[in-house]
């Protein structure tokens, strides 16, 4: 991890806690809440810094696996449309993790939207 990025989220952690300290009226759930929210924010710093350098010609996505997909993907997967065979044959589960996160994100929104009814 790069020197910088702990600084920043240490700095962060020292700016959440003094404002939870002298901001008068808090309740511990908003605390609890405004914490959460700022580990995750955290995780999402560190993980953006460690993300390889845009453009460099050793990233995951510069590989043979795409060319393989445009290539061999209408005749592995007898999909007509290429689009189609590689979402639905070589990244089935990698979608049906993606519906379940979106259809988890859409219960919540009807179940907090429903609440405050």
């Amino acid at each position: 991890m790069p020197p910088n990025t702990v600084l920043v989220a240490i700095t962060a952690i020292v700016v959440l806690y003094l404002a939870f300290r002298f901001i008068p009226g808090l309740q511990a759930r908003s605390v609890l809440t405004l914490l959460l929210l700022g580990l995750i924010g955290f995780f999402l710093v560190i993980t953006v810094a460690e993300m390889p350098p845009f453009g460099e010609p050793g990233n995951p996505d510069y590989n043979e696996i795409p060319q393989r997909f445009l290539e061999r993907g209408v005749t592995e997967t007898g999909a007509v449309n290429v689009v189609s065979g590689i979402i639905l044959d070589y990244r089935a589960f990698d979608t049906f993790g993606e519906v379940t996160v979106l259809f988890t994100a859409i219960a919540a929104v009807v179940a907090a939207l429903k609440a405050h009814q």
